[in-house]
This record gives C-alpha cells, sequence and structure tokens, in this order.
C-alpha cells in the first residue's frame, strides 16, 4: 500500500472535520485547561499553534500516519495556501475570520505594538502608572537587626593549606591591614 504524500495528507489534515470529533474535542480542553467541558467550536477553530499541534497530533494519531505530521511542514503549507488566491475557498476563509473575533489582526501600521494578553498588558499598565501590582508582596528595603553578627564558624582551608590550628583572633587579625 502506497503512502500518500505530504500534500494529500495536509489535504485531508485541513478539511477533517474537528468541530463534529467529540474525542478531539475533550483532548483539546485537556490541554486548554479546562478538562471537565469538552473544547468550543470557536476554541476547534483557532488558528494558534497550540490548537494546529493539537491537530496535527490528533490526526496522525486516528489515521494511524507513521511518521507523524511535521507541524512546522504543515503550517508553512498552510501560510503558503492562504497567501494564494483560491477562488471560493479564499473568500470563505476571509469571509469566516471576518466574523471570527478572535482571529482579529488590526491593520498594519507604521509602528506596531506587540499584541500580549489582556492580563500582562494590565500588569505592564501598572507598573507604568506606578500603582501596586495584586498578588505582589511588598518587601522593605531594611536589614534586620539582631542579624547583623560575625559568623562563628572558623574559616575552612584550603585543600592545599597545611594543617595548622587557626585561632577566630589570629584570623581577624591576619584580615585587618
Amino acid at each position: 500500500m502506497a503512502q500518500p504524500s505530504e500534500a494529500q495528507v495536509f489535504i485531508r489534515l485541513h478539511s477533517y472535520s474537528f468541530t463534529s470529533d467529540p474525542e478531539f474535542a475533550n483532548g483539546l480542553s485537556i490541554i486548554l485547561g479546562h478538562p471537565d467541558t469538552p473544547a468550543t467550536e470557536v476554541e476547534m477553530n483557532r488558528d494558534d499553534d497550540l490548537v494546529l499541534q493539537a491537530k496535527c497530533f490528533f490526526f496522525s494519531r486516528k489515521e494511524k500516519l507513521t511518521p507523524a505530521i511535521d507541524f512546522v511542514a504543515f503550517k508553512s503549507w498552510l501560510a503558503a495556501r492562504t497567501t494564494e488566491p483560491q477562488g471560493l475557498d479564499n473568500t470563505n476563509l476571509q469571509i469566516s475570520e471576518a466574523s471570527d473575533p478572535s482571529t482579529f489582526r488590526p491593520e498594519s501600521s507604521t509602528n506596531p505594538e506587540p499584541a500580549y494578553p489582556s492580563s500582562f498588558a494590565h500588569i505592564v499598565e501598572l507598573i507604568t502608572t506606578g500603582q501596586p501590582i495584586p498578588g505582589i508582596q511588598d518587601i522593605p528595603d531594611t536589614v534586620l537587626s539582631g542579624h547583623d553578627i560575625s559568623s562563628e564558624k572558623p574559616r575552612r582551608r584550603k585543600p592545599w593549606e597545611k594543617d595548622e590550628v587557626v585561632t577566630a583572633s589570629d584570623e581577624t587579625a591576619s584580615a585587618a591591614p
């Protein structure tokens, strides 16, 4: 039995209906961190690396493909496929992206700001405005009293030093100029 070409496998993977597969929905929900509820259709249709890797892994296991689908190759195939004009298929893709708010991509500008998660952006805003960050303990810049005494243990000898008995008073005398 002949192995299908990489392009054929990618086409089958791209056309596979992950939204109607409850096994994939349960697996993706575990990956996304909510194992009690299956992944929603919006989560399954996301185009981020995590979901694409999960799709590649799941499809490879389901179809018993050896070797497994190369995620990087599939991602570059998808990028090349979306840049080519493909008539009706390409317009459907654009319409579905426009209707899905999670895939919003702002128009390119001269100084695009990096997209951070809202929690990270909120932390940056708190830092730049000088407000305290919730959950961070405020540590004062003071030295506790009573902890300013020197060590009472003798100085450790180096392996090449001779077996001489060094007292603490000799040690402090040799340390002071």
